[in-house]
Formats: C-alpha cells, structure tokens, sequence
C-alpha cells in the first residue's frame, strides 16, 4: 500500500505514484515467478514434482544434456528453458551457441535462442544447480481469481492518500510430463 500526503504529491517533480505502482507490479510479477518455479520443479500439491534428468558431468552443462532433455520431453516440444544465472552463462559459453545465427538474433534483438529453438529464459528464482525445460502450452496453467486490484482511498481529515495493489493467483500443473528438470 502507498501513503502519501497531498503536499507530497503537489510539490513532486515527477509522479512518484505510477513509480512505485511500476515497481510493485515487477515485484508481484517476480513473486508469480517464483511461484510458478517451485510449481514446476516440487509439484502444485498433487504428487507430481517434476522428473528429474541428471547431467552426463556433474558441474557442467552439455549440447548432449540439452538434447537429452529435448528427447525426454516427447510427445511435448520442449519450446522454453528457465536457468538460473550460472546456468545462463555456462549455456550461453556453450560452442552451439556461438554461432553467427544465434549471435545475430541475440545482438539484434536481445532474445536469447537456443540452437533446438526453445526461448532461454533467465530466472534467478531457480535455486541450486537445475534448468527447466517445458512445454510452455501444456506444461503449467495460471489460476486467478479476478484481475489485479487497484484501490485508492483519500482521507481528507488526515490530509493522506491511498493506494494498494493486490492479485490472487496460482499455478498448477496441467500435464506433468510437460516439464523436466536437468541436474548438473
């Protein structure tokens, strides 16, 4: 919730409201993150955590284990990858990846492909050594509950106004065979 009085608000420069409301928004979106990560690695209550592939070099991270991962994932394509910052760089340093066409698309226009053509993902709220690989239509599904909330209250006896933001969502598997994690 922000407070803010009507002086504050009068004399400010820039709008410190839509500020703030972009930086709880990117705070909700990163706790939906993290939430819909550990949906898909520890599972949505149902026993149905996510299988588990383990790298062929403990510490590393192969064009084989991205190919084993893309193998294990059939009948679903494997079109997304989530890592987490080590493994972003370990992928990226990866030879595949060096090469003029992924380069190009990367310098370009700032997304990152892998050479299966699954969209890499950088999310830091993957914790440990893991990378999800999923199907991203059938792999994870969103449950709200109405849309993001914004109310505003003004007190005018206490010279205050109010704003907060709220949403209620979850996540939940829809195929449990539409993600895998790869250990390293």
């Amino acid at each position: 919730m922000l407070v803010s009085s009507y002086e504050a608000l009068r004399f400010q420069r820039l709008d410190l409201f839509t500020v703030m409301l972009n930086q709880i928004g990117g705070y909700i979106a990163r706790a939906q993150l993290k939430d819909a990560v550990e949906v898909l690695i520890s599972g949505d209550g149902n026993d149905n955590p996510c299988a588990e592939i383990s790298s062929a070099e403990s510490g590393k991270i192969s064009y084989t284990d991205l190919v084993n991962l893309w193998a294990t994932l059939n009948p679903y394509e494997l079109n997304t990858i989530l890592a987490p910052t080590d493994a972003m760089q370990k992928l990226l340093s990866l030879p595949e990846m060096k090469d003029a066409q992924s380069g190009l698309t990367f310098q370009g226009t700032g997304k990152m492909i892998t050479p299966l053509g699954a969209s890499l993902l950088h999310t830091p709220e993957i914790s440990g050594n893991k990378v999800i690989g999923l199907d991203k239509n059938c792999g994870l599904e969103m449950v709200q509950a109405g849309d993001i909330l914004t109310d505003y209250d003004k007190l005018i006896d206490r010279q205050l106004e109010r704003a907060s933001i709220s949403c209620i969502a979850g996540f939940a598997k829809i195929f449990t065979d539409a993600s895998k994690s790869l250990a390293y």
